[in-house]
């Protein structure tokens, strides 16, 4: 139970903010102590680093919320899947460790907890209102359904085969079995599959499904490897980099790293179908 605060105004009804947080949320106390000040900065950092943040982006919007906090100094340290932070208060200091579980890049809840930081930061939101409304942001619904998200999916990587210089049946055996594979990948997701597995899995099931219907195609080496071109940890690869040139030596490095193996579970899952179907790439 978060120890009673004086409240500011209530959230203006023409806010950004999401779902039911729209409206104002009722008067929340805010926290009064510095442990529950980190506890709240640990809940920001940890919601933006699970949904695809870069360690520098995590640390700036900490540090975003110092003056509303009234902290006067806050020292963190972002790794891929913890955060390390340190909170100053006139002589008082107070350290927490956290491990973030990483459930996926999400770029509508990052920038949602964005707008309500922008909102903190002029005193539109206090302290307690800002816990509620962050309660609520780690809840939301993803932004589109499983069957759009399989669809587009599908449609990519179909693109991605026309590039490649696929004819048009190159083109539909790689919608179908991106498609496909989009939805295995989702379904092992959601039964907790082992991150590396799930690769490996859905790889497979993308060359497979690819490869049975190759004989439609004049051009099956594009229908093969524009299908497993969902798997590609794009935006990883990106903060990767990010972290590395900011600095962020040790996340950087953790993200290249996973990376890396997920390339390696897809050469993998594609070689095994490769030589079963005696396919030349």
């Amino acid at each position: 139970m978060r120890t009673p605060m004086p409240l500011a105004d209530p959230i203006p009804p023409s806010s950004t903010i999401p779902g039911p947080a729209a409206n104002s949320p009722p008067a929340t106390p805010g926290p009064a102590s510095l442990s529950d000040r980190v506890d709240l900065l640990v809940q920001t950092g940890s919601l933006l680093l699970q949904h695809g943040a870069d360690a520098g982006r995590v640390e700036a919007s900490l540090r975003q919320m110092e003056a509303g906090l009234g902290i006067d100094r806050i020292d963190a340290i972002v790794m891929s899947k913890t955060i390390l932070l340190t909170a100053t208060r006139q002589e008082a200091h107070h350290t927490r460790v956290a491990r973030v579980p990483i459930v996926g890049v999400n770029m509508n809840s990052l920038n949602e907890v964005e707008q309500v930081l922008g909102l903190f930061q002029q005193g539109r939101v206090t302290p307690g209102q800002l816990a509620v409304i962050l309660d609520r942001i780690a809840t939301l619904p993803h932004h589109y359904s499983r069957g759009v998200i399989v669809a587009a999916t599908g449609l990519a990587c179909a693109a991605f085969c026309r590039l490649f210089g696929g004819d048009w049946a190159a083109l539909a055996i790689t919608g179908v079995a991106a498609a496909v594979a989009a939805w295995v990948r989702m379904e092992l997701n959601r039964r907790q599959v082992n991150y590396f597995l799930v690769v490996l899995l859905t790889a497979l099931v993308a060359s497979l499904v690819a490869g049975s219907a190759l004989w439609l195609s004049q051009t099956p080496q594009s229908a093969l490897t524009a299908a497993v071109l969902l798997l590609v940890p794009g935006v990883p690869l990106i903060n990767a980099s990010v972290d590395i040139l900011q600095g962020h030596i040790s996340a950087g490095l953790a993200r290249a790293t996973t990376s890396l193996v997920v390339f390696l579970g897809i050469a993998l899952g594609l070689g095994i179908v490769v030589r079963l179907l005696q396919v030349q790439l």
